[in-house]
């Protein structure tokens, strides 16, 4: 199978991140983009790359405090995902708007982020990996199988005058974060930090009272551990793990499955 995956490899590459110059990140919730990916994305900010974060809901339902006033938390996290997208170094944060845990459906999200990016015009698509076995949070599924319609459905321009843009974008393919099938790793030795920093703006998810500030500093354990093992795999102190498959491997090719 290792042969036959680097033949398939050699025959239609996966797109090599660094290399690429625009990127849309995908979060289903305001804190997510930061917990997948931020010291890729503090990296690529600092390359100088075109970056953007979309946020699928709105988290209100990101407290365990029954009595919360649900319109000011949803303004909270709002703000904090400003501050903590400003810290990694983007200014261009989209916000869908979608309810936490919601009954939205894939196709109307699809649809949203489709025009989202037939506007940013992104070479690379960031988002959750849907496919992955052990997660059970209907926002991450929604989004990340989602996103990957919306990448099909960005690139024809019949399809996006039906949702009222007469735009598209050409992305070149799709990394999974929050993945188990890792197949590209990133360099993050020197963002890794400003991963966390990031998070810590994220003040009513993390550091709010200290029942939070402790299961925060038990995340970062596990950050830091995760980030170590996949370094490993390429001799870096600290690395981001992403499965990332070219446009080509999504549509019509089962072989994308195994790479």
């Amino acid at each position: 199978m290792g042969l036959y995956k680097t033949i398939l490899k050699k025959i239609v590459p996966i797109p090599k991140i660094l290399e690429q110059d625009s990127f849309a990140f995908i979060g289903p919730h305001p804190d997510d983009i930061e917990v997948g990916c931020g010291a890729t994305v503090a990296k690529l900010a600092k390359m100088g790359k075109r970056i953007c974060f979309i946020v699928a809901t709105d988290g209100r339902y990101g407290s365990s405090d029954p009595n919360v006033d649900i319109d000011k938390l949803i303004k909270t996290r709002q703000e904090e995902a400003l501050a903590s997208a400003k810290i990694l170094g983007v200014e261009d944060v989209r916000f869908l708007g979608y309810s936490d845990c919601g009954d939205y459906t894939v196709e109307e999200l699809s649809k949203k982020i489709a025009i989202e990016l037939a506007k940013f015009k992104p070479d690379l698509i960031f988002t959750p990996d849907n496919h992955l076995r052990s997660e059970t949070h209907p926002d991450h599924i929604k989004t990340g199988r989602a996103s990957e319609i919306a990448m099909l459905r960005c690139a024809f321009p019949l399809m996006m005058k039906d949702l009222g843009i007469d735009e598209v974008a050409q992305p070149k393919g799709i990394a999974y974060y929050y993945t188990d099938k890792p197949n590209t790793y990133i360099n993050v030795s020197k963002t890794y930090e400003d991963r966390i920093s990031a998070l810590k703006a994220h003040k009513s998810q993390f550091l709010s009272n200290e029942k939070l500030e402790q299961e925060f500093k038990m995340m970062q354990l596990y950050f830091k551990f995760t980030a170590i093992r996949h370094g490993l795999k390429r001799f870096y102190k600290y690395a981001d793990a992403y499965r990332v498959l070219s446009v080509i491997h999504t549509h019509c090719a089962p072989e994308g499955s195994i790479i």
